[in-house]
């Protein structure tokens, strides 16, 4: 039995080898390289701009949020003063002499602190 093996990358014949490639098929390997390159990074370009736009949406979505809870957090803080100010206004009314009084030593306090 006689073996002959066949080698894709050596051959008696071409001394360079007929499995190398030539400057054409050189050319055409590098040209689909640079094709799977683009496309590559044509694909790449297209989950950033995904990921970004994912990002943005979050982001726009988290200030929305933010801004209705700090609208909410005011009103309530408004309506909380405008009440307090109705207690004060309406014990001050039943009371005049003791809010004078308390009045005063809240000032004559005040100015011994920061004297």
């Amino acid at each position: 039995m006689s073996e002959s093996t066949s080698n894709d990358y050596t051959s008696n014949s071409d001394p360079l080898g007929s499995g190398r490639s030539t400057d054409k098929d050189l050319e055409v390997q590098v040209s689909r390289l640079r094709e799977d390159v683009a496309g590559v990074a044509e694909a790449l370009k297209a989950l950033a701009t995904d990921r970004a736009d994912g990002a943005k949406r979050q982001a726009y979505a988290l200030r929305d949020d933010v801004r209705d809870r700090g609208e909410r957090y005011l009103q309530q803080a408004q309506e909380a003063a405008s009440e307090f100010e109705s207690e004060v206004s309406e014990r001050v009314r039943a009371e005049p002499i003791k809010a004078v009084l308390i009045a005063a030593a809240a000032g004559y306090l005040y100015a011994r602190l920061f004297r």
